[in-house]
């Protein structure tokens, strides 16, 4: 079960990390099993940069179906669904593959695809998993999330019937400076630095830590894609897992 404290931090940014969910042994089977699909389906090896192209490679779907990604819902992580789901649905996979090869760019916090992956006709109750295959430091294309927008969306909808999602998006980025300068190319104030939008603390924090960590994140969190500017490719799995009570 997520401790106490961890609860507060769910609850208020609605993101926690649940760092080594799985073994660093069973980090890299999962990365093994990327690899031989990447060889296979887009000629890389893992030895030889110049063979890292596409960027973001997609259509993994032998790597979507291994059963060696069933060690991301160990007993760490299934506690904290339980205490947060009660009873939830078994997934018959571990989600969609994420990969980020190196770019040779400078980092930024990203302007723009900042969104939700659900939308907002009615309460959602799950929960989304994001695990780390691979050590992902700072700038290595881990997903910058919105901690606290969970919160802005849910204010923001007892002020208006619109549910439709990019409506609803749209509207909340458009809410405050705060939102207005996130999404803005020329901005005026550094996006990274944490806010108070009428009470309710937001800030950007990117997705990085150590092979096995998992992160779970309310379905409402605002989040967009970054590039990798560092020198290793960025392995992540992700996916929803939901209540039994919301199927």
């Amino acid at each position: 079960m997520l401790t106490a404290e961890e609860l507060e931090v769910f609850e208020r940014d609605g993101i926690v990390k649940i760092p080594s969910a799985f073994s660093t042994d069973e980090a890299a089977r999962m990365r093994d099993v990327l690899w031989h699909e990447l060889s296979e389906r887009h000629g890389m090896d893992r030895d030889d940069r110049s063979t890292w192209t596409p960027l973001r490679p997609t259509g993994l779907k032998t790597t979507k179906s291994s059963r060696t990604a069933n060690a991301v819902l160990g007993p760490s992580v299934r506690s904290a669904l339980d205490g947060l789901l009660g009873e939830w649905l078994e997934p018959r996979h571990q989600g969609q593959v994420l990969v980020t090869m190196p770019e040779g760019v400078p980092w930024a916090v990203p302007h723009r695809q900042w969104h939700t992956d659900v939308g907002f006709e009615t309460p959602t109750e799950a929960v989304k998993i994001w695990a780390l295959l691979g050590d992902l430091e700072p700038g290595g294309g881990g997903t910058p999330q919105v901690a606290g927008s969970h919160k802005v969306i849910a204010r923001f909808l007892t002020t208006t019937e619109e549910r439709e999602f990019k409506a609803v998006r749209d509207q909340v980025l458009r809410s405050d400076p705060w939102f207005r300068n996130l999404t803005s190319e020329e901005r005026s104030v550094d996006p990274m630095a944490p806010a108070e939008l009428d009470g309710l603390p937001v800030r950007v924090v990117e997705l990085t830590g150590q092979a096995g960590d998992v992160y779970l994140t309310h379905p409402w969190i605002l989040h967009s894609i970054a590039p990798n500017a560092a020198d290793s490719p960025r392995m992540m799995r992700s996916r929803f897992i939901f209540a039994a009570a919301s199927s």
